[in-house]
């Protein structure tokens, strides 16, 4: 039952938090609501058992993009949204792009439905499903293993550059 509410959390955060980050017009709290959906995300790949992508999902898309993108706004003069208008053509194309998601996830999901109750089926005939492979352990072995210095060192040049930058510019901005 637990399970069942976690996943329900995790699938509403992501879906609440896309859609806040689309249509909210505060830079910040959009940047915010992009975590929340990335986290939603790294959730759902808990429940389909990847825990090195849910790890992954957490430290690059969250701890990285996340942040790039938080440190972005600071760049904008316009963080409110008060300058900036939506024309006209842009909503219709968002809500017909809206309306072609809605109808892809629902057959997505019809389709996800139909194919449970085939697995259902094959897995109670003995011997008909083979087990899952784990295809993701050369790729953690890679990243883990030589990689991992180089990747760290990188992440924290990008981190330096960005607060020496967001510092340049906060210094001569006129307030």
């Amino acid at each position: 039952m637990i399970e069942l509410f976690l996943f329900w959390t995790c699938c509403l955060a992501t879906i609440a938090g896309a859609l806040g980050a689309a249509v909210v017009r505060n830079l910040f709290h959009a940047a915010l609501l992009l975590g929340l959906s990335l986290a939603g995300i790294a959730g759902l790949y808990l429940f389909l058992e990847a825990s090195y992508l849910a790890c992954i999902q957490v430290i690059v898309y969250i701890g990285g993009i996340l942040v790039l993108t938080l440190f972005a706004t600071l760049f904008s003069s316009d963080i409110m949204g008060k300058v900036q208008r939506t024309p006209i053509w842009l909503r219709l194309g968002g809500l017909l792009g809206a309306a072609v998601a809605a109808v892809v996830a629902g057959r997505l999901s019809q389709l996800a439905i139909n194919h449970a109750a085939n697995l259902e089926q094959a897995r109670s005939q003995p011997g008909s499903v083979p087990d899952a492979i784990d295809g993701t352990r050369p790729i953690g072995d890679l990243l883990i293993g030589d990689w991992l210095v180089p990747f760290l060192l990188a992440a924290v040049l990008l981190t330096a550059a960005l607060v020496g930058a967001v510092a340049l510019v906060k210094r001569y901005r006129r307030v």
